[in-house]
């Protein structure tokens, strides 16, 4: 859209020539000329300011730059108000419109009265990303008004990106600064700053030397350095931050003295920061008791907090540290050593097992009642340490092995129980504010249904008290994006703009054209909910609304009661409504596996065209499941690391079904015939619920865009929706295990603890095949898709959930693939683990592999787990347990 700037003809001669020279985009004629403007006159040009602003804003078209700076100059200007001049300036659009430069702006505004120039300063600085962005010029406006600089977190920011690190000396950069004495004080409160202290160039050392510096020379004070750096170490900041504030400590060199005032604070960086800063505390506290500095208490501490963190070099340390104290000074064992029993329960045998040695070097040299608790302690070592230390301790330990109870199944959480969906809302009112939340991203399946249930409910009870309760939730809804002249919106949203009246014949044609044509495997799951919106908005449109919704879920995994369904249809037929294709076809595709005689009797009794659909539907049982076929990519340039996908045969029936759910239900062949789409359907719990009970028709296609995304290591994999595909109905086959699989390796924690959850829950369900999924973890390991370490700890999670049994199952079958040919990286991991599961699981027998790599020479981590699974088997198969 071409936008018209028109200057109404009230407008006075003064400002008609400024509002011309803005639209022509002369910057220099405007500042020449806002000068010679009265206060009334520049308030007459406001209303057309905002008028074009807004206009410029709606059309999307690039604003050329120099109409860009004249707008902005002459809006921040013209504004009397401080606010009203900060919040032009702040103006996204017009500040990229207008250029990285800003000094025609702090020009024009310098003869302002101070006092109104710090107002419009402390407004900018309030915004962070602007205060950010905008540094200098907020700083240029600051030395005009001669006032105080701001110290709000994105003012902050801005200065210390301001310094960068190259080009001239960060000390001289920072002495010539008027605001280094108020800005560097707040780098040590303010998140994100910090990030290049890590940096030094041969002609810049960087900002640690320079600070440092600043403090020699007084200018900057010492104290005030190391106890911000220290609190900013003990913060949860990123690597590259938490390198920069220990360079800076290094740029400091604290005297023993000022090391020794701060003990507690070192000590209270060892158990929860980061693990480099936990290892400078752990060394300054070394050197601390060197020099005979530490108290043992401070001592105690630090040596729990270590004990307890899962890096082995911060463990080792702390147990070499114990040792050398102990050996120096033997009168403190009985108050140390029981501290270093604290390793026992390590999850880490090597580290149980350096613990043990430890306390067996220095045992004889403690009291008896030390002894005796060590002893007690020693309960927590794997059973092949128990007896190592039961050689040292004796009976006292011996006896605790006949009280090792080892689980015969696991303790699984109970399944989650199917929840209804809540009725229509009572009023619209309550409707509207149940949709705004949706729409704000508050967006679950079930409450996806309720919404657009209740809007086609309410629509036809009451449009017009609908549409006055939605006001406020369209009036806080951003613009939706454009293509081609058309609003791309959702299914809600559409159905949201057809109940408004504001759906234009070009957005229903959109989402019909998105919802029908070139379709494929990967997008018809999203389509169908289009299909759905695009049915609903046109019959609103033609007056012939629908009474309710067919489709909508009984249970919130998407899943229809068929009774209820009966139900409904029986409801259309007494009010003579012909239900909507899509809606209908949702509907049956969402029934229940379980159909009742009397749902079966029921819909035998339907008259209508639907309803003998329905009742051939549920007499002849549910949708077939299609044949599954584990298929493995073939290695060509593209895919170097080829992955394992699901090829899936065509559901009976699909091509008598309109689209998308002929491509709903359509062979899907990822190898053999890549779909064109190139890509992966959406991995959420939507996808799943517009077939919830056939998972691995929608898993085969979820996988996809998930090997894509574990070939590359990325973030976001998908893997919110698996606990939503652990609770679908249907055979958890091939790619339920594989989606699965890929879930556990993921990178990010968050997302193999939604892994793990979907694990559990399939297991408590008895739809879990461990065997099949340690093969799968293991065939991905080998082709080098996935990392051992990040499914191990996966299933550690899963472990102490319980889940011990299943956790041996799945890597005793994954062993044998991983310990045949060459060891993969992470494979102690894996060892690891299961040595923990098999020593605590009833299961025994040889694993193929295992007995070969027990009996290699040495004594190398490897080979050490590899003899504790032997020997865990090896009991319970002794003891009858298999």
């Amino acid at each position: 859209m071409t936008v018209t700037y028109v200057i109404p003809d009230q407008v006075g001669q003064s400002a008609h020539e400024l509002l011309d020279a803005v639209r022509a985009g002369r910057t220099d004629t405007v500042g020449k000329l806002l000068d010679t403007l009265t206060p009334a006159e520049r308030r007459d040009c406001v209303p057309v300011l905002k008028a074009w602003r807004k206009s410029l804003r709606a059309s999307g078209d690039d604003l050329p730059v120099g109409l860009g700076r004249s707008l902005l100059l002459a809006g921040a200007f013209c504004c009397t108000g401080a606010a009203d001049a900060a919040q032009w300036l702040a103006d996204r659009e017009l500040r990229w419109a207008a250029g990285p430069d800003r000094s025609f702006v702090v020009e024009a505004l310098r003869d302002r009265d101070p006092k109104w120039l710090g107002q419009v300063v402390r407004r900018l600085a309030a915004r962070q990303a602007v205060a950010e962005s905008e540094y200098e010029l907020i700083a240029a406006l600051v030395r005009a008004a001669g006032c105080e600089p701001p110290t709000t977190d994105g003012f902050v920011l801005g200065w210390e990106s301001s310094i960068r690190v190259g080009g001239e000396d960060t000390g001289d950069r920072l002495r010539a600064d008027p605001f280094v004495t108020v800005m560097v004080p707040r780098l040590f409160e303010v998140p994100g700053t910090g990030t290049d202290f890590q940096y030094s160039l041969p002609d810049d050392p960087g900002w640690p030397r320079a600070l440092a510096g600043l403090a020699e020379e007084g200018v900057l004070d010492r104290g005030m350095l190391i106890d911000g750096c220290l609190s900013k170490l003990l913060g949860p900041e990123r690597m590259g931050v938490v390198r920069g504030f220990l360079e800076l400590l290094a740029a400091l060199d604290l005297t023993e003295d000022e090391r020794a005032a701060r003990t507690a604070t070192w000590v209270g960086m060892v158990p929860d920061t980061h693990a480099l800063a936990a290892a400078r505390a752990q060394e300054t506290l070394a050197g601390l008791d060197e020099a005979g500095r530490l108290e043992t208490g401070h001592l105690i501490e630090a040596s729990r907090a270590a004990l307890f963190r899962p890096e082995k070099k911060i463990v080792r340390f702390q147990l070499t540290l114990l040792d050398r104290v102990m050996k120096r000074d033997p009168a403190r064992t009985d108050e140390l050593l029981p501290v270093a029993a604290d390793g026992f329960g390590h999850q880490e045998h090597s580290l149980q097992e350096r613990a043990l040695a430890l306390v067996v070097r220095h045992h004889r040299r403690a009291s008896g009642a030390v002894r005796a608790e060590l002893a007690e302690r020693a309960r927590l070592l794997s059973p092949g340490l128990r007896r190592r230390a039961a050689e040292t301790f004796g009976a006292a330990v011996a006896g605790q092995e006949e009280g090792v109870r080892v689980p015969e199944a696991d303790a699984l959480p109970p399944v989650p129980s199917a929840e209804r969906l809540a009725p229509v809302p009572a009023s619209p009112a309550v409707l509207a504010a149940e949709v705004g939340a949706v729409l704000r991203g508050d967006d679950t399946p079930a409450r996806r249904e309720e919404a657009l249930n209740g809007l086609v409910t309410w629509f036809h009870t009451d449009p017009a008290a609908l549409r006055t309760a939605l006001e406020s939730v369209v009036a806080q809804q951003d613009d939706p994006p454009l293509w081609g002249g058309a609003r791309v919106v959702s299914d809600l949203e559409f159905v949201l703009l057809s109940v408004m009246g504001t759906a234009s014949e070009q957005d229903a044609e959109h989402v019909r054209h998105r919802a029908l044509e070139h379709q494929c495997p990967h997008s018809a799951p999203r389509s169908v909910g289009l299909a759905r919106a695009a049915e609903i908005g046109t019959r609103m449109a033609r007056g012939d609304a629908l009474p309710f919704l067919l489709a909508t879920p009984t249970w919130a995994t998407g899943t229809i009661d068929p009774t209820e369904l009966v139900r409904r249809l029986a409801a259309y037929e007494g009010a003579g409504v012909v239900p909507g294709e899509a809606d209908f076809l949702q509907a049956v595709l969402r029934l229940d596996r379980e159909v009742s005689p009397e749902a079966v009797t029921a819909s035998a009794r339907l008259t209508s065209p639907a309803g003998r659909r329905l009742a051939d539907r549920l007499a002849s049982g549910p949708l077939p499941d299609p044949a599954v076929f584990r298929e493995t990519e073939r290695l060509r340039l593209r895919t170097p690391r080829p992955g394992v996908l699901v090829r899936v045969e065509a559901a009976e029936g699909h091509g008598d079904l309109p689209e998308p759910f002929r491509s709903l239900l359509a062979a899907h062949d990822p190898v053999g015939r890549p779909c064109a789409c190139g890509g992966g359907v959406e991995s959420s719990p939507h996808i799943l619920a517009v077939l919830p009970q056939h998972r691995e028709i929608l898993a085969a296609r979820m996988l996809t865009g998930i090997a894509v995304a574990a070939e590359f290591d990325n973030r976001g994999v998908g893997t919110t929706a698996l606990p939503a595909l652990a609770e679908s109905g249907g055979p958890a086959g091939p790619a339920t295990h594989l989606v699965l699989a890929y879930g556990l390796g993921a990178r990010g924690d968050d997302e193999r603890v939604s892994a793990v959850d979907a694990l559990l829950t399939l297991a408590a369900a008895g739809a879990l095949d461990a065997e099949r999924l340690g093969r799968d973890l293991a065939e991905l390991t080998r082709l080098r898709r996935l990392k051992p370490q990040r499914f191990v700890a996966a299933l550690r999670t899963a472990v102490a959930s319980g889940a011990v049994p299943t956790a041996w199952g799945v890597l005793s079958a994954a062993l044998p693939p991983l310990l045949a040919g060459d060891p993969p990286q992470g494979l102690l991991a894996v060892l690891t683990l299961a040595a923990e599961c098999a020593e605590h699981s009833p299961a025994g027998g040889a694993i193929p592999g295992v007995d070969g790599l027990a009996g290699r020479p040495g004594s190398s981590q490897l080979v050490k787990q590899a003899r504790r699974i032997q020997a865990a088997t090896g009991d319970a198969a002794r003891a009858g347990t298999v």
